[in-house]
């Protein structure tokens, strides 16, 4: 499971930018597609996965897909990861994957301790309004 912190947000190219930190726990999601983002609000219950932000004040801007969206940094000790969309890219199926030296996490495998100490910033662009 992948849980999402809002970080703060900037402008580039003609987009607004967002920064989101990735925090990993428990089991890694399905190998070839990673472990979900989602980029819906937190709510108790409703949405436990969703980004924690307690002023929600990146929501009015996630109201369209993404243009951009890719790694700031990524402090997972040795691992690496990337963002892939998933077959219809909308604001809740990019995953995101992590790789050792060689090959992906498997499905289900627990993560890694030094992932779980980590974290990784992604940034996720839309076009200025």
């Amino acid at each position: 499971m992948i849980q999402l912190t809002y970080q703060g947000e900037f402008e580039y190219n003609n987009a607004k930018v967002l920064v989101f930190r990735a925090v990993a726990s428990g089991d890694y999601g399905v190998a070839g597609a990673g472990d979900l983002l989602n980029l819906a609000p937190f709510e108790e219950g409703a949405n436990p996965t969703g980004i924690l932000d307690p002023k929600s004040t990146y929501d009015h801007i996630l109201q369209q897909p993404p243009g951009i969206i890719g790694i700031l940094n990524a402090n997972v000790g040795g691992y690496g990861a990337c963002i892939k969309p998933n077959a219809v890219p909308t604001l809740y199926n990019f995953g995101l994957q992590f790789f050792d030296a060689v090959t992906e996490l498997t499905t289900a495998e627990g993560y890694p301790a030094p992932i779980l100490a980590g974290y990784v910033d992604i940034l996720v662009g839309v076009p200025s309004q």
